[in-house]
């Protein structure tokens, strides 16, 4: 059996991906000085080449949506809102001088984008109290724990409980936030990242 092109090794990249990691990490411990140009160079172009992609990607999706509302197919008037509001967008930010800060762009953020967000926000806590009455529970395994200590942070952050507890128990939801909250957090991202690289040389050698 042929195996996939997309899935063959291609060892010019995963040699490419190693040296930039050395180059990287190197620059990062500062232990050779003269490799900060390199680095800083290295970052434009990865700038640069995002910026490119980005382009293409919104070129693509311009083309897909123009094409739907040309050919009538399913759901032409969202493809047709999203294409006026992106050809707004642009023509505000290209056409006057002030460029990002234009007043148009303005008012697109403050009228569209910033309720979305805030609208995307407010829905989650409806997830969080469903994933919290479905393991914060006290018969679960370590639940009563856990439940403790999102009721003991939560009650500590509310304005209106501060002036009642007394400042050894602030003290303590803060550095509980502070030390093990964070430690847990950046580990999270860096077996995130570490998962990611993983995956990626996986890919890169062709074994997925």
């Amino acid at each position: 059996m042929r195996s996939s092109p997309s899935l063959r090794p291609n060892w010019f990249f995963g040699v490419l991906l190693v040296a930039a990691l050395v180059f990287v990490a190197a620059g990062r411990l500062r232990a050779f000085p003269e490799l900060t140009t390199i680095t800083t160079t290295g970052y434009e172009w990865i700038l640069l080449l995002a910026a490119a992609a980005f382009f293409l990607g919104v070129i693509n999706v311009l083309w897909l949506h123009v094409r739907r509302i040309a050919l009538g197919q399913r759901d032409w008037g969202l493809s047709l809102i999203l294409v006026a509001v992106l050809l707004a967008v642009a023509a505000g930010g290209l056409l006057n001088p002030a460029g990002p800060a234009s007043p148009l762009l303005g008012w697109f953020f403050a009228n569209l984008i910033a309720p979305g967000q805030a609208a995307l926000f407010a829905m989650l806590i409806f997830f969080m109290a469903a994933a919290a009455f479905q393991y914060l529970r006290v018969g679960r395994p370590g639940g009563a724990w856990m439940l403790a200590g999102a009721l003991l942070i939560l009650i500590v952050q509310m304005p209106i409980a501060g002036p009642w507890l007394p400042p050894w128990l602030s003290d303590l939801a803060q550095w509980w936030l502070d030390v093990p909250g964070m430690a847990a957090l950046r580990g999270l991202l860096l077996g995130g990242g570490l998962a990611m690289l993983v995956v990626g040389l996986r890919m890169l050698v062709g074994r997925v």
